[in-house]
């Protein structure tokens, strides 16, 4: 299930980091911006959709330029491992952040891949104009099953605008998701080991792509 997700995830985040890349400088409400360019970017998509499979390293270029700026990895990081961040050593946090952020990027590069024609509506936000801390809520209309509803968690930096640290999927935490499936890899061997399987399937995952 997870996957599947992750698969209409990555096109709706490119939209929403391209969104806010824009925001950064401008006044307009991030939901606005979602609306208005969410359609113009899945036709882009669609129209390059052959290009992106016969070239990989155009699908990774894409997803670092795009849409890995706008996301905390640093933070989402802290909230994956809880308890366990408090204790990593420096060098462990590093390299956790190292390969959580490759995790994700060799995902939503191959999900950009396999993106097959869902459409995204976003919801008008609501949120007090001033906040630190917004709620972005989107829906993926999908040609083949139910729509599924999203929301994405942003907070507002000082200094680089806004950013992503979390997603919650038909009203799931990824971040709470990530959490209990490495949290017992942590228990039965220990931070390195989980830092260690992730590295090989990174290095593997984009030999594969």
């Amino acid at each position: 299930m997870i996957d599947r997700i992750l698969v209409l995830l990555a096109v709706v985040w490119l939209i929403v980091a391209m969104n806010f890349a824009s925001a950064a400088a401008d006044v307009v409400p991030p939901d606005v911006l979602a609306r208005q360019t969410a359609q113009k970017t899945l036709q882009a998509i669609r129209e390059h959709r052959d290009e992106l499979k016969r070239n990989p390293a155009m699908i990774y270029d894409l997803v670092n330029d795009l849409v890995a700026p706008h996301f905390d990895f640093e933070l989402m990081s802290r909230l994956v491992l809880a308890q366990n961040w408090r204790t990593a050593t420096p060098d462990q946090r590093k390299r956790f952040v190292d390969e959580f952020r490759r995790l994700l990027v060799r995902t939503y590069g191959k999900s950009l891949s396999e993106y097959s024609g869902q459409t995204v509506e976003f919801e008008p936000m609501h949120s007090d104009p001033s906040a630190r801390r917004v709620t972005v809520n989107a829906t993926i209309q999908q040609p083949d099953g139910p729509p599924i509803a999203l929301d994405y968690k942003l907070y507002k930096t000082q200094d680089a605008g806004w950013k992503v640290f979390d997603v919650y999927i038909a009203g799931v935490s990824l971040v709470l998701n990530y959490r209990n499936s490495f949290s017992s890899e942590i228990a039965h061997n220990g931070l390195d080991a989980l830092i260690e399987q992730l590295a090989q399937r990174n290095s593997k995952g984009r030999r594969s792509l």
